[in-house]
């Protein structure tokens, strides 16, 4: 499964971007389906931070394209939501932390699932 985090400049120690369709990069968490273990990350570039509208929408597109399953973050807007449950994408939302302690709270919620 792979996990996209919503961040300011990518990477498992940045910090969560301070907004969804708007954020700089996605730092993207491989994870190992039976063990809920980190595999693989690597950063991309978000489209949306420099669109002129729909930054949303252009997002969730780089998130599909991604293959992710669950996207990490701020509070999307309402069309990033919709466009994010439309493509089955599960969204967690927080905020004030770094990257890698919203994705343990993520799998801490897998592991008890």
């Amino acid at each position: 499964m792979k996990v996209a985090i919503a961040t300011k400049r990518g990477g498992l120690d940045d910090e969560i971007a301070d907004r969804f369709g708007r954020a700089p990069t996605f730092t993207i968490v491989e994870i190992d389906d039976t063990n809920h273990e980190i595999k693989r990350t690597y950063v991309v570039e978000n489209p949306g931070s420099i669109a002129g509208s729909g930054a949303g929408i252009k997002a969730v597109q780089k998130l599909i394209e991604e293959g992710v399953s669950i996207a990490i973050g701020p509070n999307p807007g309402p069309n990033a939501l919709v466009a994010l449950e439309s493509s089955g994408i599960r969204v967690y939302s927080y905020v004030g932390l770094k990257a890698r302690e919203a994705l343990e709270k993520v799998l801490q919620e897998l592991r008890q699932a």
